[in-house]
């Protein structure tokens, strides 16, 4: 192992593999979010040190609307419950002139641009509304600290009445919001200052007989999707990407290692066999190797992992038997060469067997070779995974790198190429796979004494 930390080529793809196993094992950690179940920010957003590259100022952030507070009009209000998304309240008396509450948030918007887009939710339950015509309700949202009409713009509206169950309802703004070419959320968002939240709750003068009027509001909240998030953006649903990276890192290195494990145990098998028992073995396996080698490689993959489905054990399954042709082949020779030297002569001659001979002589002195194919082989199934999921043949459920590629290529038909969607995952694999080579090249070198160099 000192050996190879030596070498600066195999000490660069050591630290390169190990930055990447970090990023797989420590997945769960480094970000909170599923990789294509939670919706982050607004769709197709840069990266947020985009715009100091940019040197633009018209990119915002998510922000919410926080604060909840309760006021009474007219009416003396009671707060029975409270917490940061809801609140119950009861009515303690109603005049015969009526009033109304306001359950609202605040939120002072600190970006010169406006939002991509604004959501929330609201779920109200009446009681005491027995034998009335109900109370109004509207929900709306303010521009600035002080009322004005022209700076106001509703968002729904209904009449609650007793036992009347509103289950919680997704606020979007308007389409008539928008004016020309600019969106409600850039009307409404047009500037830095404060914006209110709230839901007025109208109290008629007939319903100052009414006892025990209260309303439960939960939840209450509205959510400002920005148009920059996190250190690599999002994609077309809104889904993080650094996510989605470090979540394909670990998709990777498993198909990798597994599938190379796979092909590299084949072909030991098949070429010690071949070399050793020679004849007839060696004939059948040997013209099975020649007819494995002329086939596709790529074609094949595409047809048994069409076959056999997209999942992920599927491709590693036929990566790893369909990678060991080449190497069996390296093996045969080698053991070819070994069989013939003189302390295989005596080994036999003492009375040893072919499994004691093969275990004990040959296997040691390929044991070289078998480590600098491992690790030259992962590169290629590395690369040949990413290239059946760009294909749409990978496992839908399961992000990859190759994956990634395939959703980036198909959201560019529509929102042009995005940049920070291709190149963390092509980075990833050019980085990953050279990282095995640089280990091959320095494994080579160590135990093949013609490669060495003169210290």
């Amino acid at each position: 192992m000192l050996q190879i930390l030596k070498n600066k080529m195999s000490l660069a793809g050591v630290i390169t593999i190990i930055f990447f196993s970090f990023l797989a094992l420590a997945a769960p950690v480094l970000t909170p979010y599923t990789p294509q179940g939670s919706i982050v920010s607004g769709q197709i957003d840069p990266p947020s040190w985009y715009p100091a590259l940019a040197g633009s100022t018209t990119w915002s952030q998510n922000a919410q609307f926080s604060g909840l507070t309760v006021v009474g009009s007219g009416v003396q209000v009671t707060v029975l419950d409270q917490t940061a998304d809801g609140v119950k309240f009861n009515i303690v008396s109603i005049p015969s002139t009526g009033g109304y509450v306001t359950v609202m948030k605040t939120l002072s918007y600190p970006y010169s641009g406006p939002p991509q887009s604004f959501s929330g939710k609201v779920e109200v339950i009446p009681s005491g509304l027995d034998g009335t015509a109900g109370a109004p309700a509207t929900v709306y949202l303010q521009q600035g600290s002080s009322f004005d009409s022209d700076h106001v713009w509703p968002l729904w509206e209904k009449t609650f009445v007793s036992g009347d169950y509103n289950p919680p309802t997704d606020l979007t703004y308007p389409t008539n919001y928008g004016v020309q070419q600019f969106t409600p959320a850039q009307r409404i968002f047009s500037q830095k200052t404060q914006y209110t939240y709230a839901m007025r709750i109208d109290l008629p003068g007939y319903l100052s007989s009414a006892r025990n009027v209260s309303f439960s509001v939960k939840p209450f909240s509205l959510f400002l999707w920005g148009t920059t998030w996190g250190l690599l953006g999002t994609d077309n649903n809104g889904n993080d990407i650094f996510t989605q990276f470090v979540y394909g890192t670990r998709v990777s290195l498993i198909v990798g290692l597994l599938a190379t494990f796979i092909g590299i145990g084949v072909g030991l098998v098949v070429g010690l066999l071949a070399g050793y028992l020679g004849r007839l073995v060696d004939e059948v396996l040997m013209r099975f190797t020649d007819m494995m080698l002329v086939i596709p490689g790529l074609p094949l993959l595409i047809v048994l992992v069409a076959v056999l489905g997209p999942s992920l054990w599927n491709i590693i399954l036929v990566l790893g038997f369909l990678g060991w042709p080449g190497f069996a082949r390296v093996i045969r020779s080698q053991v070819l060469s070994l069989r013939e030297r003189p302390f295989i002569e005596a080994a036999k001659a003492s009375g040893a067997g072919t499994g004691y001979i093969t275990m004990k002589h040959i296997f040691p002195n390929i044991v070289s070779l078998t480590y600098v194919n491992l690790a030259l082989s992962v590169p290629a199934a590395i690369v040949s995974e990413a290239a059946l999921s760009f294909l749409g043949l990978g496992p839908q459920t399961i992000i990859s790198w190759g994956q990634m590629l395939e959703l980036a290529h198909g959201a560019a038909t529509t929102a042009g190429l995005l940049w920070w969607w291709v190149i963390p995952p092509g980075i990833g694999i050019a980085l990953l796979s050279l990282s095995f080579i640089l280990i091959g090249y320095a494994l080579d070198e160590m135990f093949n004494p013609r490669l060495r160099r003169r210290q």
